[in-house]
């Protein structure tokens, strides 16, 4: 009761103290359930310099920006079993976040949608740190979105919907099991690169890419060794 009370202090204190909707959050502590809604301009939970932290198993965390210049700079280092979604309604959108800085983040679930325009995603999962079975889906809406995911684990799952011009996807997964991207991309102009490296022959890594696109350019590199 008093860590949850503690928590639900610096929310409140991070919010009116800071301007334009800021909120800065340091959580440790297994079970966490965290809702967080921000509406209005140049919304931030986290910045490059002071991220949003969580470690902890079992964390259900709700993450809904709506306004323009949004900012999500989180990592989770410790997080077995966590689901994490965030979502973003706007223009000029950035999300960043870590997944296993400096421990093990099995079974995660990171499930983030965006709606607008200039949207730039960045996502790991792993780092030096153990992890399995990581799952992702990303849905995305808009004109000029930058994507770019990398997971340094075993068994990944990407699973990516991108509707609009001028994508540029950017993907790259390794570690020593099955990995696989399945991805519809719907517009023109989109750049897409994806990067499998496995040096176990004996598992597979998959793509499947459903594209309606004219001027697109996709390249795809499956090695054993340094795609």
């Amino acid at each position: 009761m008093k860590k949850k009370l503690s928590l639900i202090l610096l929310l409140a204190a991070s919010t009116v103290f800071a301007g334009n909707n800021d909120i800065y959050i340091t959580q440790s502590g297994t079970g966490l359930t965290m809702n967080i809604d921000q509406i209005g301009g140049t919304n931030k939970v986290g910045t490059s310099q002071t991220r949003a932290t969580f470690t902890g198993t079992s964390m259900t965390v709700d993450i809904d920006q709506v306004g323009d210049t949004n900012t999500l700079a989180a990592s989770v280092a410790q997080g077995n079993s966590t689901s994490f979604t965030a979502s973003t309604t706007g223009d000029s959108n950035t999300t960043t976040l870590a997944l296993g800085a400096s421990g093990d983040v099995a079974n995660t679930d990171f499930d983030y949608a965006a709606t607008g325009d200039s949207n730039t995603v960045t996502f790991t999962q792993g780092a030096a740190a153990t992890a399995t079975a990581g799952n992702q889906d990303i849905v995305i809406a808009g004109t000029s979105n930058d994507l770019n995911a990398t997971c340094e684990v075993v068994g990944c799952i990407n699973n990516w919907d991108v509707d609009g011009d001028s994508n540029d996807i950017d993907t790259t997964q390794t570690g020593n099991s099955d990995h696989s991207i399945t991805a519809d991309i719907t517009g023109s102009t989109n750049n897409i690169d994806i990067d499998q490296t496995n040096s176990t022959g004996s598992v597979s890594d998959v793509v499947v890419i459903t594209s309606t696109t004219s001027n697109a350019t996709i390249d795809i590199d499956q090695c054993t060794s340094g795609c």
